[in-house]
């Protein structure tokens, strides 16, 4: 039997991928203690969102099977974290949907690079538990990037440019 005191292990849903074909985020997750769940498509990944929770959900904006928009009403007043990904040239975007159960969607887009410390936080404050994450909730939705009325750029360069513009500004 598990001890009461014990952290709860933390759950994060990759959707579109397989436990074979598994990212640098699959492996990220699992050295933070992460137990890692996969849906290959919209229906596998809505039947474990209806059954198990995760406190963590990264998705392509567009899946096999559905609307990855459907997830934000399935997931909307939960706990979880809800990031969409967008393929562009040589990398993604990163789009906010979700931040513990609350509709964050329409956020700017976030670069790879922007990602990276923002799912560090997010993980750390998971692991934090329920009381850690009022607490900082308002930090991490404030550190993300205002609405600048542009869409993301295409173009890497470009999109590098304007994101050196908004920390500068």
């Amino acid at each position: 039997m598990k001890n009461a005191l014990e952290p709860r292990i933390p759950k994060a849903l990759l959707i579109g991928e397989t436990p074979q074909g598994s990212s640098h985020l699959t492996k990220r997750l699992q050295r933070r203690g992460f137990e890692c769940g996969f849906a290959f498509c919209f229906e596998e990944a809505c039947s474990l969102l209806r059954t198990q929770g995760f406190d963590l959900v990264l998705s392509p904006l567009r899946m096999l099977g559905g609307s990855a928009f459907s997830l934000v009403a399935l997931l909307e007043g939960s706990t979880t974290t809800l990031f969409y990904f967008e393929p562009v040239e040589n990398g993604c975007w990163w789009l906010p949907a979700l931040r513990d159960g609350r509709n964050c969607f329409g956020s700017s887009a976030l670069l790879p690079s922007d990602f990276g410390p923002l799912l560090d936080e997010i993980i750390d404050q998971i692991w934090s538990g329920a009381a850690g994450r009022k607490a900082s909730e308002q930090s991490i939705v404030s550190s993300l990037p205002a609405l600048s009325g542009e869409s993301p750029p295409a173009e890497p360069k470009r999109a590098e440019h304007l994101a050196l513009r908004r920390k500068a500004g």
